[in-house]
Order: C-alpha cells, then sequence, then structure tokens
C-alpha cells in the first residue's frame, strides 16, 4: 500500500459521506450529520483536510481524529502545522488561525502532531459506481487519478495536492480521468461546485455558515441536509444524458425483439426517471426560494431608517443560522 494514500473497501452496511474544510467547525459539522441522519455504528466520513484552526471546536474536533468511522486527508493548514512544529518545538505558534495551538500543554503536541503526520495525502473510497477519490486543493490538470496517486511522493505533485488552486478558480470542467468523482476542499467558493467529475466542498473557509457534504450513495451535495440546489442543476444534467442513452438502447433492443433485456431496460429508465423528477423538484424548490430572496432584498433596498431595520431582521430569521444570514449580516446589519 503506498503510504500517502489510504484506501476505504466498500461500506456494505451503510453510507459513505465526504465533507469539505472543517476548520474546527464542530457544532456546525455534527448538525449538518444529524440532518442527514448519520449512523456512527455503520456510516463513514471522509475529510477532505483542514480539519484544524480558525473554529472553536478545538478539542471536539481533535477527538475525531481518534473515531472510527473518521478519516481524513491531509490539508495544508495541518501541514503548515507540522512544519513549524518540527522547525522550532518551543514556538508559539498561531499563524493562519492557529492561536488554538498555544493552549495545548506541550506534552500533548508531539502526540498530535504524530496524529496528522500520520493522515494521508489522498483517499480512495470504493463504491459500486467507481472509485471515490479525495484530495485537499486539486489534482494536476490532465493527469489521470491512478497515475496521481501513484507518484505522490513526487513533491511537485504533493504540493499541488495540498495547494493547488487553479482548476477551482478557473472553472476548469475538463474533470480527473479514472475516478468515478474527485472531492476537493481549500479553495472557497459561496455554493458548491461540480466541475466535471470534480466537487468542490469548502464553501465558508473557516468562517461562520454551514458545511457542504456530499453523499456517495445518493450522488448529491448536501448544505445542512438540503441538497444544493446549483449543484443539483449540474447533477440534473448529468442524469438527463444519461437517461437519452439507456432510451437508445431501449430502442436498439426492441428493434431487435430482444423481450426479456428489454423489460429489465424499461424498469431500469422507469426508477432513472422518477430520480430525474424528484431531482428537478429539488432544483425548482431551490429556483423559487432564489426568486424569494432576490424579491426581498429588493424591498430591503428600497427601505430605509427603522423600516429597514425590521425587514433586516425579519429577513435573517427566515434563513436563520445559515450562510445567507452571514452575509447579510455582514453586508447590510
Amino acid at each position: 500500500m503506498r503510504p500517502n494514500v489510504l484506501q476505504l473497501p466498500k461500506n456494505p452496511h451503510g453510507r459513505d459521506f465526504v465533507v469539505g474544510d472543517i476548520h474546527f467547525k464542530t457544532t456546525d459539522l455534527h448538525r449538518a450529520l444529524h440532518a442527514l441522519g448519520f449512523d456512527k455504528t455503520k456510516d463513514r466520513l471522509i475529510a477532505v483536510g483542514d480539519l484544524i484552526d480558525r473554529g472553536r471546536g478545538v478539542l471536539d474536533g481533535l477527538k475525531l481524529l481518534g473515531e472510527p468511522w473518521f478519516f481524513c486527508v491531509q490539508g495544508n493548514h495541518e501541514r503548515m502545522l507540522i512544519d513549524a512544529y518540527e522547525a522550532a518545538p518551543e514556538a508559539r505558534y498561531s499563524a493562519h488561525g492557529a492561536g488554538w495551538w498555544m493552549t495545548i500543554a506541550d506534552e500533548s503536541k508531539a502526540m498530535i502532531i504524530g496524529k496528522l503526520k500520520s493522515l494521508p495525502i489522498a483517499i480512495e473510497i470504493e463504491s459500486d459506481r467507481g472509485v471515490v477519490g479525495v484530495v485537499h486543493a486539486d489534482v494536476p490538470a490532465g493527469m489521470a487519478w491512478p497515475s496521481f496517486v501513484e507518484q505522490l511522493e513526487n513533491p511537485d505533485l504533493e504540493h499541488i495536492a495540498l495547494w493547488g488552486r487553479d482548476r477551482i478558480i478557473g472553472h476548469h470542467r475538463g474533470g480527473v480521468p479514472g475516478a468515478w468523482r474527485v472531492c476537493v476542499g481549500h479553495t472557497w467558493t459561496p455554493q458548491p461546485l461540480r466541475l466535471g467529475n470534480v466537487l468542490a466542498l469548502d464553501i465558508n473557509g473557516g468562517a461562520e455558515g454551514p458545511l457542504a457534504i456530499f453523499d456517495v450513495r445518493e450522488d448529491r451535495i448536501f448544505v445542512d441536509g438540503v441538497a444544493a440546489s446549483i449543484e443539483q442543476a449540474e447533477c440534473l444534467g448529468e442524469q438527463l444524458r444519461s437517461l437519452e442513452q439507456r432510451a437508445g438502447a431501449l430502442q436498439s433492443l426492441v428493434s431487435g425483439n430482444a423481450l426479456p433485456d428489454s423489460q429489465a431496460l424499461a424498469t431500469e429508465l422507469e426508477l432513472m426517471a422518477k430520480k430525474v423528477n424528484a431531482m428537478w423538484q429539488d432544483v425548482h424548490e431551490g429556483i423559487e426560494q432564489q426568486q424569494q430572496l432576490v424579491n426581498a432584498l429588493h424591498g430591503l433596498s428600497l427601505a430605509s431608517g427603522e423600516r429597514r431595520r425590521v425587514k433586516l431582521d425579519a429577513l435573517c430569521a427566515q434563513h436563520e443560522n445559515t450562510q445567507i444570514e452571514g452575509l447579510l449580516r455582514r453586508l447590510l446589519g
């Protein structure tokens, strides 16, 4: 087994989830897992790195490293702390949101560093549809996933795995060959993104707001238990293309009088059509909610003084404990 890669076999008894950068935001994490009905006895959670720094749930976050259902790749924040400690173990390191490190007893620091150093650079999750790759930042453009994990001991590749941003910043949709899905974090985006088969899951960079979680079995990204409407549209397009291909195959079977195969494929198409319809309902609901938000913001822009404050408070109450509330408070509060 390659030392920089952890391979997780299929989970026959439960579900697998991949979460964006946690940054010690454990309250948001546990709320999101509860909304998804996460079962610690059979489900697994895989994190894209940057477990540490910035947030308040330091001890709860560190405890995750000992949980049998929790797996995590190394992120650039873990690497910065490791490098700082190895260069000067006695230094009062607090850069990049690491003020928590100064509250840790000296006798515990080596153990924590050891845990962080043991984290792989990449994780492979076996699923019914193929390999789900997990890496903190990026995979070089044009490189297939098997080649990437095979060469991770190359310092240049490791640097891209921990620090790369080109794909997300440039919205490159070429994807990563050789994997069904590849989950990344590191680069903040206001909503989860699907760029080909690459899923970008860091939606707050450690600031206030919920976490994005990818459900491997459902092939959907959730934010606080609700399917993200923007990525749902991407996924819906993919499902419609698949439905069109399968319909063409069914027509060929019917023309060739292959009745048993035709019946099996017709059943498969019916199930796929139901899934597409359910996804469309989610997308439609998301569009309606966005339009309601736009209308409310328009009304807010026309108000002033006390009336504006009341409208803002009412709008924030509608979106309490969400990323929208945080943005409204910062921009207009």
